[in-house]
């Protein structure tokens, strides 16, 4: 398996997900913006379904029920990279098992990290599949039942066997000695949890660094919450920024990309920049630690404190020492921001005109 054949298929998985990504992030940026950042609390009364109730003409249950387009369109990003990058390797019949898998993952917490693993592996998979002799009668029904359901049966036995339990075990101690370090420098534990929280945007990691500082707050520390919510929205923010500073250095689709990256920082969606952690992880990922790192560890260090467990820039206003909040904010995003801008590669010519391609087929 060649280097380029894996950024190939990385890269149709990649453009399968940026719209999904970005409908998601945009709609709850506008959510949050225009009903305030508790409104993913301000659901109507249950009936037979979440919907039932729903009084589309009342202010906050409006914005409530975009909120939830937007939790809907996040939980399916790492599904259709995963799902992308399976159609890649073996075709139509990679989609349905590469979805599946890859929304498991999300759901497990394994975040695109695993949900690329697992893609990659239900791929070569399928495409191993495809070499089986089998009877005329068995072999039409290969891509409408036996490659599905063998392949995400498979996968789903490896995921499970392999990966969650394990998985499992380590994040739990993982979140022990996050809560550890509370009792020592407030400047380690901001930057400990800051860079957990743009080590893999969403993933197990991320998740299990929120775990502790929620747990945190519920034993009445508010300032990891800050270290948190600052930490996740730098690495959105700085390398959306990057591609401002550094235009030469990516393409028409990437500075696109990089646009809606701002938005989605403020409002605390890390997902925003899973397209440029799945493209580029080497560079991107300690790009986003190293800012996030430093924006918690100054939030904690300075005093920052919040009441609140998400919202953004919102929740700015009820945080203690809100302009604290604010630098911390920019040091860590500058910090991103200059680091890719400095270490992301010059564009390549293959690249180049592989966009031009796409955009080609797209006119036609």
């Amino acid at each position: 398996m060649k280097a380029s054949e894996i950024r190939k298929h990385m890269l149709t998985g990649i453009s399968y997900m940026i719209p999904m990504v970005v409908a998601g992030g945009i709609l709850g940026a506008i959510a949050k913006g225009f009903g305030g950042y508790l409104i993913g609390g301000a659901a109507p009364e249950a009936g037979g379904t979440i919907f039932s109730n729903l009084n589309m003409f009342d202010w906050q249950q409006f914005w409530w029920a975009i909120s939830k387009l937007s939790d809907y369109a996040m939980s399916f990003a790492t599904a259709t990279l995963a799902a992308g990058i399976a159609y890649s390797i073996a075709d139509r019949p990679g989609i349905v098992p590469g979805f599946i898998l890859g929304y498991t993952a999300n759901i497990a917490k394994a975040g695109f990290l695993g949900g690329m693993l697992m893609a990659f592996l239900v791929g070569y998979f399928i495409k191993w599949m495809t070499t089986w002799k089998m009877h005329k009668a068995l072999k039409s029904l290969m891509p409408v039942l036996i490659i599905p359901l063998f392949a995400t049966l498979a996968g789903g036995l490896f995921f499970f066997i392999v990966l969650a339990r394990p998985m499992s075990i380590m994040m739990t101690a993982f979140q022990g000695w996050i809560m550890s370090l509370n009792a020592g420098s407030q400047f380690v534990i901001g930057a400990t949890i800051g860079a957990c929280m743009g080590f893999d945007m969403g993933g197990p990691v991320n998740k299990t660094a929120s775990m502790a500082a929620n747990a945190l707050f519920a034993d009445g520390f508010a300032a990891p919450e800050s270290a948190k919510i600052i930490g996740g929205m730098t690495p959105p923010l700085g390398i959306g920024i990057s591609t401002l500073i550094a235009k030469n250095k990516f393409t028409a689709a990437e500075r696109d990309a990089g646009l809606t990256c701002i938005p989605m920082g403020l409002v605390f969606i890390t997902e925003g920049v899973l397209p440029f952690a799945a493209a580029d992880p080497i560079r991107v990922i300690p790009c986003s630690m190293i800012g996030s790192a430093v924006a918690g560890g100054m939030a904690m260090a300075l005093g920052c404190s919040t009441p609140a467990v998400h919202g953004g820039i919102f929740i700015v206003p009820i945080t203690e020492k809100p302009l604290m909040f604010l630098l911390s904010l920019a040091v860590g995003t500058l910090v991103t921001a200059v680091l890719y801008a400095i270490l992301r590669k010059p564009i390549k010519q293959e690249d180049l005109e592989e966009e031009i391609k796409e955009l080609d087929i797209t006119i036609q």
